[in-house]
């Protein structure tokens, strides 16, 4: 694969590792809730700090992901897309026991 086949193979993986890298940059640094939730959104959280350290790990874990796919893009496409479908079944279940202990 050449680099101008891989980089355009490789383009939404990585478009999506920068996304979720600065919204979990914004959580996690300015606990900006409302970046993900919406600015019209005025939800009550349990417990706001932890559902931002949560929310903003959990999203760093995805854009991780999202990067080790495209790595792996570039010698296994099917088993980059069994690691990031899976990566994001594990997001999701993290995603919902974090909203239930922390969220309104």
């Amino acid at each position: 694969m050449g680099a101008d086949n891989f980089l355009s193979t490789a383009f939404v993986p990585i478009l999506m590792a920068g996304g979720l890298g600065y919204y979990a940059i914004r959580i996690l640094i300015f606990h900006d809730l409302s970046s993900i939730s919406g600015k019209n959104k005025k939800r009550k959280y349990k417990n706001e700090e932890m559902y931002a350290k949560t929310a903003g790990k959990l999203m760093l874990f995805l854009s991780t992901a999202s990067l080790a796919m495209a790595v792996i893009l570039y010698w296994y496409p099917r088993a980059a897309m069994v690691e990031i479908l899976i990566c994001i079944v594990i997001f999701g279940i993290l995603w919902k026991r974090m909203h239930e202990k922390y969220g309104d």
